[in-house]
Order: C-alpha cells, then sequence, then structure tokens
C-alpha cells in the first residue's frame, strides 16, 4: 500500500528519487489481494506467501496458507498465480445417513482453484487506474466450495485515487465465478455462472500502516450453480445449488496492514456478508520475496514525483 503521506515530499527528495524512480509505476492497492505486497515496484520476478487463520461463523476455525509468484514485464504490465491450501477445515457430511449432531467432518488439507492474472496500470492524470484479466484453473475440490470443475474468468477494472493520507477507490467486473470477486477474503462456497461485481471504499495510511473499508456488491445474471462447503439448516446435504440468486452477495469488508519489516506484513480483515447472514476474521502474514524498505516505499517517492511534475507544469 501506498501511502499518501509522501505526496508533500520536500523537493530534495522528489529531486534525489526522480533518476531512480521516475520509470516505476505507483503501487496498486490491491495488485494481487491473495498475497498483498506481492506486486512491487520492482521489475522482473517477485514471489511471496500468505498464511491466515479464518473464522467463519458458519463453520469456525481452519488455516490458510496462499504461495504466489508475479513478474513485471514492464512498469505497466504485470502478470501473477497463486493457489492455496486449505488446513483443518470443516465441511459438510455427504453421508444421508449422518446423525444431525454429524454434519460437519474435518478435512486435513485441501487446495483451491489455481488463481492467474494480467494487470495492466496507467496513470491517467490524478487516477490510477488497473485493468485486470483473470483465470481460475480446475484444481480445487468442488464438493467442499473449493472449485467449480470448470475454467473460469473475469474481467475487472480498479480506479484509485489519493488525496494525502486518503485514499478513494472503485471496482467494477464482470465474470462467471464468485472467486474471483473480492478474494481477498476466504470464502466456504464457489459460483459458476454469468455475474457482475462492484466494489467502493476508502484507504486511510498512517505512518507505515494502512486501514481500508469496501462496501462490496455481487449480482448474478442469470442461472447460477453454487457449490457449497456447509449449508445450515438444510437437511438433505448436498454439495451444489442452482438457482438464479444463489450466488448474490453484498456487505462489508475492513483490511487492516501493519509493514513489520521491508518483507513481512500482519495482516488483519473482517467480512460481513449482509446477503448471507455471516461473518468471517481473519489475522496472519505475509511475507514477499522482495520488499521494499519500511518507511522508504518506491511508489511514495513515485506520486511524490508526479506531484511535483504537475506543479511545474
Amino acid at each position: 500500500m501506498v501511502l499518501g503521506s509522501w505526496l508533500g515530499a520536500s523537493s530534495q527528495v522528489v529531486e534525489s528519487a526522480r533518476s531512480a524512480s521516475a520509470a516505476e509505476p505507483a503501487r496498486a492497492s490491491e495488485s494481487v489481494p491473495r498475497v498483498p505486497g506481492l506486486s512491487d515496484l520492482f521489475s522482473g520476478f517477485n514471489a511471496g506467501v500468505s498464511y491466515f487463520g479464518v473464522h467463519n461463523s458458519a463453520i469456525g476455525w481452519y488455516s490458510v496458507a496462499t504461495p504466489a509468484v508475479s513478474y513485471a514485464f514492464s512498469p505497466h504490465y504485470s502478470a501473477d498465480a497463486s493457489a492455496s491450501i486449505y488446513f483443518h477445515r470443516l465441511v459438510e457430511n455427504l453421508n444421508p445417513g449422518a446423525p444431525p449432531n454429524d454434519r460437519l467432518v474435518l478435512d486435513a488439507v485441501d487446495a483451491s482453484d489455481t488463481f492467474l492474472s494480467f494487470h495492466a496500470t496507467y496513470l491517467p492524470g490524478s487516477l490510477q487506474d488497473t485493468i485486470t484479466a483473470s483465470l481460475t484453473l480446475p484444481t480445487g475440490n468442488a464438493s467442499e466450495g473449493l472449485g467449480t470443475g470448470r475454467v473460469t474468468f473475469d474481467f475487472a477494472n480498479h480506479v484509485e485515487r489519493d488525496f494525502k493520507r486518503v485514499g478513494f477507490l472503485l471496482d467494477l467486473g464482470a465474470g462467471d465465478s464468485s472467486a474471483l470477486s473480492n478474494n481477498i477474503v476466504s470464502k466456504d462456497y464457489n459460483s459458476l455462472g454469468a455475474l457482475a461485481h462492484f466494489q467502493a471504499g476508502s484507504t486511510f495510511w498512517w505512518r507505515d500502516n494502512y486501514l481500508q473499508m469496501l462496501a462490496y456488491e455481487q449480482l448474478p445474471i442469470g442461472s447460477q450453480k453454487v457449490y457449497v462447503s456447509y449449508s445450515p439448516g438444510d437437511t438433505n446435504p448436498h454439495p451444489v445449488v442452482v438457482g438464479s440468486a444463489s450466488s448474490e452477495d453484498n456487505g462489508l469488508t475492513t483490511i487492516a496492514g501493519i509493514p513489520i519489516t521491508s518483507r513481512l506484513t500482519a495482516l488483519s480483515y473482517y467480512n460481513r456478508s449482509l446477503r448471507h447472514h455471516s461473518d468471517t476474521v481473519s489475522f496472519g502474514l505475509t511475507w514477499v520475496l522482495r520488499g521494499t524498505q519500511k518507511g522508504k516505499w518506491l511508489s511514495m517517492i513515485d506520486r511524490a514525483l508526479r506531484e511535483a511534475e504537475r506543479d511545474q507544469q
């Protein structure tokens, strides 16, 4: 995440950083949401991993590890790949003869679908605009809500505008899977079918820390197949729900990040699904192979350069 306080950097700092960072792009707020901080200002290869403890109001606690790799082809274009591994997660017992008090069984370890994304970032004036095309490969277990058994896609546009310590963002997208919408949040379902998604919010920075608050809407278009890990209150367990509005979701997400070192960041989020009446909270760490020095984010210098260039025009 960038820090808006660098927009007011002195001309001496701007001049000393010009040769090192003039060609670098600004950091996108959520370039790779599944491993925040992975997509950075460095050219070439980068890699990272996140590990989170997650609590869902329906199935309780479990752990998620997400390794990822990225490659920046130029200051404007980059690509990344990631996949999550779930540990000690409760899923629905599909045995129809199971007693009512034995509806959940422990799944020791399982994998999600693999995510592939291509990003194009532009800086039209004072805005930062990132266009993302994404695919999922069917490596996840559909019967446990971790996949759909199909290749899915999504196209999204992320627009951000910063005002010193406050930033505003808007995401618009469409695709055929809920897995690619608001994917920093660990979900216990996956959908197959056309849908549109929208997200708007604000980011607040203090020192190297940030707090982001988002409101989101996931709107299905036509018939949907939803692959669930658990359906509370369902007396006939099954992993697939079919319906025209079965994948609709909306709610609020709050994300907090605290950089510990240049490569290690503590991250937490709380998600309230208003549609599903469920809560998800998570605490974890992300580690990246190539990180920015704490307190000296290159992206902040880059934004200071842009601000200075506009002042001179």
